[in-house]
């Protein structure tokens, strides 16, 4: 049974979409489905552009994304609920404290590393972003796959 991976960050246009895509590429097929929301969620919003860059210089895009706002159900529906930041986390668990085990810092593995949004920034914050979740989906893609 494929495991279902859902991505939390504020406004869903960013660094959530970004680890999606990113995600599908690194293990296509069945074995994990990638999904994402957001605290603030700017729904009905696609990625931002500067994301969408980031994804596009290394030949992925997340161009279909359409933000949407994280609820309980969603995160009931997920294995694995991956957060950007420490913030998030903390709202996570406090919209649905059942799911605390499945609940984690998408950089756990980088020393609980935090992904700022990079938003407000230039579009090397963006590239940074895009490069950081990598590098964290990079450790989760063994954990993700184990059975």
């Amino acid at each position: 049974m494929p495991k279902h991976v859902l991505f939390v960050c504020t406004a869903n246009i960013c660094r959530s979409p970004t680890a999606e895509a990113l995600l599908r590429h690194r293990l296509p097929g069945d074995a994990v489905t990638a999904t994402s929301a957001g605290l603030l969620a700017l729904a009905g919003h696609p990625i931002d552009p500067r994301a969408e860059a980031a994804l596009a210089a290394r030949k992925l895009t997340a161009a279909g994304h359409v933000a949407r706002q994280l609820t309980p159900a969603l995160i009931a529906q997920a294995d694995v609920v991956l957060a950007m930041e420490k913030r998030h986390l903390a709202a996570l668990r406090a919209l649905a404290p059942d799911a605390r085990d499945r609940t984690f810092l998408l950089g756990k593995w980088l020393r609980n590393a935090e992904i700022v949004d990079p938003y407000r920034g230039s579009d090397l914050d963006f590239e940074r972003s895009c490069g950081l979740i990598g590098d964290a989906l990079e450790r989760w893609s063994r954990h993700l796959t184990e059975s």
